[in-house]
């Protein structure tokens, strides 16, 4: 669950509107929508009468959801209150370092230090570069660097996660591929393709990949025709037609000219989740300050 879903919840619960919250929130309606329906499907319920709303148009709340308001309020609210008592107590911290992976989507890093720098202006953020993910996690357990940004899972126990982004599979195919023109794709499409792929020591569901790829009864092995290093020379591949590949579905292909990319979706249509890949930022917990709780309390609304 994230703070970004509770605040969009409240909104609508406010508004009982999705149009009116979703101008509130800045955010456009089907997002707003669809992040409300994770919401529900990680609490195991509806928090909005659904009848209500597709058949009569009108949004209104279950009773569970008007419980769930008063405490989505409540932790909202204490989550503000701790930002600008760290914020308070920080302002003596003049300089964090902050660890990101060269793997990591450069649009990401900028939307990141944008935040850090609108919310605390008077601190100075040193960006350090690290080979890989897993580098990250080691920098901060050598206590190298402040605060990074990883992938999950963590291999340290000194560490302390807030995820911040989940995303799952799309396929990334060139402009001129036959598959181009579909809406979505399934699995079973994909079975004869050649596949540009992340090195595995990068990789952080290689394995989990292969694995669903063999459930639906083929294996990529022998069709990874080349292996690289970056997401932006594996966008530059696949535009060229060397291969298609799987990329996060939180990653923006659209400054990558010439490719397309497509949602991955069950056989029945219903969207692919079963492999995750969660970002997240960490800490070390034992050297934590108060400066480095509330830069952390900043991404969970990314």
């Amino acid at each position: 669950m994230e703070l970004r879903q509770l605040k969009y919840f409240v909104a609508v619960a406010e508004e009982l509107h999705f149009g009116r919250a979703s101008e509130k929130l800045h955010v456009s309606q089907p997002a707003l929508s669809q992040q409300i329906q994770l919401l529900e499907d990680e609490i195991g319920i509806d928090l909005f009468i659904k009848v209500q709303r597709t058949q009569f148009r009108r949004v209104a709340l279950t009773e569970a959801g008007n419980a769930f308001l008063n405490e989505a309020k409540h932790i909202l609210e204490s989550s503000n209150k701790a930002i600008e008592t760290a914020r308070r107590i920080g302002k003596q911290q003049k300089e964090i370092t902050l660890g990101i992976y060269r793997m990591m989507i450069r649009t990401r890093v900028v939307e990141i230090m944008k935040v850090f720098a609108t919310n605390f202006p008077e601190i100075e953020i040193k960006l350090v570069e690290l080979p890989t993910f897993l580098a990250v996690q080691d920098a901060l357990n050598n206590e190298s660097i402040d605060l990074g940004i990883t992938l999950l899972p963590l291999k340290h126990n000194s560490l302390v996660e807030t995820p911040f982004k989940t995303g799952y599979l799309k396929v990334m195919l060139s402009e001129n591929h036959p598959l181009a023109q579909a809406e979505n794709l399934r699995l079973a499409q994909l079975k004869n393709e050649k596949w540009i792929e992340i090195n595995k020591s990068l990789h952080t569901v290689f394995e989990d990949i292969e694995q669903m790829c063999r459930k639906a009864g083929f294996s990529r092995e022998s069709f990874i025709v080349q292996e690289v290093s970056s997401i932006e020379l594996l966008g530059g591949l696949v535009s060229l037609g060397v291969g298609i590949a799987f990329v996060p579905s939180f990653y923006d292909a659209s400054r990558v000219q010439g490719v397309v990319c497509k949602a991955l979706v069950n056989a029945d249509g219903s969207p692919f989740l079963e492999v995750a890949i969660a970002q997240a930022m960490c800490y070390k917990a034992s050297k934590v300050s108060p400066t480095v709780q509330a830069l952390t309390a900043l991404v969970k609304d990314l």
